[in-house]
């Protein structure tokens, strides 16, 4: 009798039948949270509905009302402030059976990182809630689809496929293996197209971070093509200078290819014995930056000073000999490999390699005896040794 009495009375109250609980609700506890959930459509949603987490109510809906912008609705929620759900939670009007109640889902986000902790007073927006599809609009569509739907457009189709595959059966069981084929090529390749694919990300970054200076280039280049463009006589008059220079220097080579040949040919045994000296060359090429004073000088350096022994051969007959004087006339040896190379005429000594006619020649001067030198008493003291050769002797 108690019970009906409140029943009576609370159904009497200015929010009707919804403002009293159900029977074996969620307990909310004495400090409940109280969250605004806006929904674009709540469908039947009525108050006194569960609020769950995972299945598990843990609240109600207090009462639904039109949200300030007008357009969507506001659900009042209360929540037990036992449950730990981020700031960035969804909603989700949901149903509990095929033809059972609505009621609210609340939940993390499934992507992204949860934010934060949801709190009294919180606001879940339009952009973070939904409702699942009902059996009404499963079966509208249903309905449209078998009654003058898509159904019957699906006959023309197929009677227009068999009369396009009829008799070809073989070239499409043909294509479909070649497209097997290559889904497979395409198949192990995959970690390649992947790399290509990086690849082409990293260069639209590259691209990305040089705009300005991509941007500048752009800018600059109708100024560079129309100065092309105001040069272009003189570009198509330097392309047919360059083929007469070109057919004037293929006439060059055509007429002295046989010279040419005959001088690389004569360069050959030159080449040869350069490449026979070859490790000569390697190990006395360090010693060309160190002359006069070879790696061996350095040894007998001592500080300032550097101890040698020099001998100087100042005779008059010596000289002369160096000079040529009294040498016999040269002899012309041919090279020990190819043909003989002619003489140039222009040459003074040419044929018998004896002096031309008409040119003066420098007579044979009688050497005077060739006379011993005595090695110095004093090596130390080569000033001595000259002026003894001189003919002056030393004090």
């Amino acid at each position: 009798m108690v019970g009906a009495t409140a029943l009576l009375v609370g159904s009497c109250s200015s929010d009707g039948i919804y403002s009293v609980p159900l029977p074996g609700g969620a307990n909310v506890g004495d400090h409940p949270l109280h969250i605004d959930v806006r929904f674009d459509d709540v469908l039947d949603l009525v108050p006194q509905s569960a609020v769950k987490v995972d299945g598990i109510a843990v609240g109600r809906v207090d009462s639904i009302d039109i949200a300030p912008d007008g357009w969507s609705a506001s659900v009042h929620t209360v929540v037990n402030s036992s449950v730990k759900l981020p700031a960035n939670a969804h909603a989700e009007v949901r149903q509990t059976n095929l033809l059972g109640e609505k009621f609210v889902e609340l939940s993390p986000p499934k992507q992204g990182e949860p934010e934060g902790q949801l709190r009294d007073g919180a606001i879940i927006t339009v952009d973070r809630t939904r409702h699942a599809v009902e059996i009404e609009q499963v079966l509208g569509a249903l309905s449209l689809l078998l009654n003058g739907g898509g159904v019957a457009q699906l006959q023309p189709i197929v009677s227009e496929l068999n009369k396009a595959l009829a008799g070809r059966e073989n070239r499409v069981r043909s294509l479909l293996d070649q497209a097997d084929t290559l889904i497979d090529g395409l198949n192990q390749q995959v970690t390649d197209i992947q790399r290509a694919l990086d690849g082409l990300g990293t260069l639209s970054s590259r691209v990305g971070q040089q705009t300005e200076q991509i941007g500048k280039i752009l800018d600059e280049l109708p100024a560079g093509i129309k100065i092309l463009n105001e040069q272009r006589p003189q570009l198509i008059e330097l392309l047919k200078q360059l083929d007469r220079v070109g057919q004037a220097g293929f006439d060059v080579l055509d007429k002295s290819n046989d010279n040419l040949i005959r001088d690389l040919q004569a360069l050959r045994p030159t080449l040869q014995e350069l490449g026979r000296a070859a490790p000569d060359l390697v190990t006395a090429l360090p010693l060309v930056p160190t002359y006069p004073f070879p790696d061996e000088a350095i040894k007998s350096t001592f500080g300032g000073s550097v101890n040698t022994w020099l001998s100087v051969d100042l005779q008059i007959g010596t000289l002369l000999s160096n000079l040529g004087v009294g040498k016999p006339d040269p002899v012309y040896i041919p090279p020990p490999y190819g043909p003989p190379v002619p003489v140039n005429p222009s040459n003074p000594y040419y044929n018998g390699n004896g002096p031309r006619p008409g040119w003066p020649t420098v007579s044979a001067v009688p050497l005077p005896p060739t006379v011993v030198t005595p090695a110095p008493i004093d090596p130390m003291n080569p000033i001595g040794s000259i002026l003894e050769q001189l003919g002056v002797q030393p004090r």
